[in-house]
């Protein structure tokens, strides 16, 4: 009767083991099939949205080279006083110039109506000048668009072959001191134009394509040394992306199945005019995801074989062994520390009694340890919640004795610059400024280390009024013009008029803070630029400089209290460390949000969000 028991126990053993073994052994090999599945579409995805980022990188460096050339071009002196006498010849020379001397396809001057006086191709020029007038309406420096054929073909130096261009068009403002008296304008057919999507396969080896609505006008793609330029897109795809939303799919080039994104193109007016695409290929994923599946099948399959005949030579010998190390468990488990289990077989059951004991030892160790790490730690958030009380108490004391003094003052230098005290020359009205601007900007301090500590301790105090952000941004931008200009920066907005609810004062005080940074760190001969709209229910605020970046082990903390990228006694800007802070608690009290952008060397984006008045 005994054996027959210790058999059925042997055999329930064995039966547990198996099942034990062969659940997470399937459950393993479900979960990294599918997870080794995602990482694959993961893996395709970012490789997509790499390439995107490629191409959009090198249509973005030519937007941006235009940009500065028509700039240049447009502060020379002889290009100025060319357009200021009508001197059509010179300009013409100038423009055949800019074009030999340059990738673009034509060079256009025009009067301050954007009427076009000469170009450096023909003399009918009334659609270009048409594209100019849009963009001097728009106060745009440059966007795609379409240009028919007909005018299309007088400039490019590939055949179209009956299609239209998509075009880039750049115009810069021609000034004699602050009036407007004309503009250059540069024009750039990308049909046929492989520069473009040529750096993806460069640096990736994969394919790339532009298109004109849904017509292939550029691309790597190519077949027996013919490439694929005129192809149709797929209609749903065209139809979907020209909704403005990007899209992913399957294609097949040359008999190879690719994985694709395309990524809508607009024109001035954000109507979808093209898109771009890239593809890579998924033959190497599928491949790889295939071996990995195999060999993961394998794995648990030997894994099941292994453990089945481990469990069938060991059943005999671990009942008594595993009752005994059972029993000790529960007792360690019910809190008794010095439970140790007394197991003498001569095999890995007892060497598992051994690592039992040793863990047994360590748990012991680790509770008085725990326990003793407890009450340092609680001592600890003691001191540091007292040393905290203390500066929010030194922080409320320093804001409001520095008050004082700043309200005297500030009072003053009013009164001087009202003249009270007596007429000022030109240089003391320019000292006194500076003054003013200066006190100004000690007394934002003060105000933010006062409302750090009201938000702090949940004290902020704050009013709900109706507030147009695009009035707010406007009056802000021009008590900022002096600053501006002091530093050759220029200041845009496009801001839509929307409203929101929150207390004035401090949505003043964030915008402030944010665009008086804007300009503080943008380098000299610059612009910084304020957009608005709506995204969501909320307004989206963005406020763009072209300062030196940020870079990203910074980006995370710039609204931690104190926190300053460059925190030595030399930097060239100041600061107290306060604003982005403050900033911050202001925001999301409102129920907003606030980020930042950053790329080093091209500038820096802060996003703000605030919910619409419904």
């Amino acid at each position: 009767m005994r054996r027959s028991r210790i058999g059925m126990i042997g055999t329930k053993l064995l039966i547990f083991s198996i099942i034990i073994v062969l659940i997470p052994i399937v459950m393993m090999s479900y979960v990294s099939t599918d997870t080794i599945s995602d990482l694959m579409t993961s893996n395709q995805e970012s490789e997509l949205d790499i390439n995107l980022g490629i191409l959009n990188e090198r249509m973005d460096s030519v937007l941006v080279e235009f940009d500065t050339m028509t700039a240049y071009t447009a502060d020379l002196p002889v290009v100025v006083n060319a357009v200021k006498n009508n001197d059509k010849d010179t300009l013409q020379d100038f423009a055949n110039g800019l074009e030999d001397q340059s990738w673009i396809d034509l060079a256009v001057f025009t009067d301050a109506d954007g009427n076009v006086i000469c170009a450096s191709y023909g003399d009918d020029n009334a659609e270009i000048s048409s594209y100019v007038k849009k963009l001097l309406e728009k106060n745009t420096i440059y966007a795609y668009d379409i240009l028919p054929n007909e005018e299309a073909s007088k400039y490019s130096e590939y055949e179209l072959d009956g299609n239209d261009a998509l075009t880039i068009f750049t115009v810069a403002p021609i000034y004699d001191g602050n009036s407007l008296i004309g503009t250059v304008t540069y024009v750039d057919i990308m049909n046929k134009d492989d520069y473009w999507v040529d750096r993806v396969k460069e640096v990736t080896g994969d394919e790339a394509s532009i298109y004109l609505n849904n017509v292939r006008i550029s691309t790597t793609c190519i077949k027996d040394g013919v490439d694929f330029v005129g192809e149709l897109a797929d209609e749903d795809i065209y139809e979907t992306v020209s909704k403005k939303q990007d899209v992913r799919s399957t294609v097949t080039i040359n008999g190879v199945p690719y994985l694709a994104k395309y990524s809508p193109i607009y024109n001035i007016d954000g109507e979808v005019i093209g898109m771009t695409c890239v593809g890579t290929p998924k033959s190497p994923f599928t491949a790889l995801l295939n071996s990995v599946i195999q060999k993961i099948f394998f794995i648990a399959f030997s894994s099941l074989i292994i453990a089945v005949f481990v469990a069938v030579i060991l059943n005999k010998k671990i009942v008594d062994s595993i009752k005994k190390l059972k029993n000790s468990a529960e007792s360690f488990g019910r809190g008794n520390y010095d439970e140790r289990a007394s197991i003498d077989t001569g095999d890995e059951l007892e060497e598992l009694a051994e690592s039992f004991n040793k863990m047994a030892d360590e748990i012991g160790k680790s509770d008085k340890k725990l326990k003793s790490d407890a009450h340092t730690l609680k001592t600890s958030f003691d001191e540091l919640k007292e040393v905290d009380n203390l500066k929010s108490e030194i922080l409320s004391i320093v804001s409001h004795e520095l008050r004082t003094p700043l309200t005297a003052i500030l009072g003053y230098v009013e009164l001087l610059k009202d003249e009270t005290a007596g007429k000022l020359s030109e240089k003391q009205k320019e000292f006194i400024s500076v003054i003013s601007e200066n006190s100004d900007r000690l007394k934002r301090i003060t105000d933010n280390m006062s409302d750090l500590v009201t938000v702090d301790n949940k004290i902020l105090d704050i009013k709900r009024d109706r507030i147009n952000l695009k009035k707010e941004v406007n009056d802000i931008l021009r008590s900022f013009d002096y600053f501006a200009e002091s530093k050759n920066i220029v200041l845009l907005e496009d801001v839509d008029n929307l409203d929101i609810k929150g207390d004035k004062s401090k949505i003043h005080q964030v915008l402030s803070n944010l665009i008086e940074n804007a300009i503080k760190f943008s380098k000299k001969q610059t612009k910084v630029t304020v957009m608005g709209f709506e995204d969501k229910g909320n307004i989206h605020l963005e406020i763009t400089d072209q300062g030196p970046g940020i870079p990203k082990e910074h980006l995370g903390k710039i609204f931690d209290k104190f926190y300053q990228i460059d925190s030595s006694s030399k930097r060239e800007v100041g600061g107290s460390g306060l604003g982005l802070a403050v900033c911050k608690k202001i925001v999301e009290s409102h129920g907003g949000s606030i980020w930042v952008e950053s790329k080093i060397g091209k500038g820096t984006t802060v996003h703000v969000m605030f919910p619409l008045i419904k």
